[in-house]
């Protein structure tokens, strides 16, 4: 599987609701971006990619490329992760979700068909475009949904050929995103 899928860990973002960068929160005792690698590194071996301008990220032993264009949100993290691949398939994560595993991840792996452009998960009706496999190809329509300030990534998405797969009971909790204080304070209970 090392050699047909890259992991791509969107790491850029402004964290404006947290006030701090969520990738170096911890959890467990170890950084929500280090509870990431741990879990995709058994699905993609060394193919990880980390997407961000900050240099503090080299120190985890993985690539780190900054964004093509900036401000633009997950969308640009997205064609940055395509435009940099060199795989069809691109398993797409954002780094506030550390209570992700591996076993979730393989499973939307085995679960993505190359007759869709995009696998995402959804746990109770809420799609999870940030937790998803991405055709390579999908590359070639980002730049005009760029161009256009058109940043909605659930927007794009739907633009897409794509399927949407429910997240088994067992695991739904994975999918939590942490993005403010108050959802990190409850995440660390």
């Amino acid at each position: 599987m090392e050699n047909t899928i890259t992991a791509y860990v969107l790491a850029g973002g402004k964290s404006q609701r947290m006030g701090t960068d969520k990738g170096f929160l911890e959890w467990k005792g170890q950084s929500f971006v280090v509870n990431i690698i741990a879990a995709l590194t058994p699905v993609v071996g060394n193919n990880i990619v980390l997407i961000s301008s900050d240099e503090r990220y080299d120190a985890f032993g993985v690539t780190r490329i900054s964004d093509i264009v900036t401000n633009k949100g997950p969308l640009g993290g997205i064609y940055t992760a395509l435009k940099h691949t060199t795989t069809k398939r691109n398993l797409i994560l954002s780094v506030d979700v550390p209570m992700i595993s591996s076993e979730l991840l393989q499973w939307l792996v085995n679960s993505h068909s190359d007759a869709y452009q995009m696998t995402q998960v959804q746990v109770n009706d809420k799609p999870s475009p940030l937790v998803a496999v991405y055709d390579r190809s999908v590359r070639i329509l980002l730049p005009e949904f760029l161009a256009g300030n058109q940043l909605k990534v659930r927007k794009f998405v739907d633009e897409l050929t794509h399927q949407t797969i429910n997240v088994p009971e067992q695991w739904s909790a994975q999918l939590q995103n942490i993005n403010t204080p108050e959802e990190y304070k409850n995440l660390k209970g």
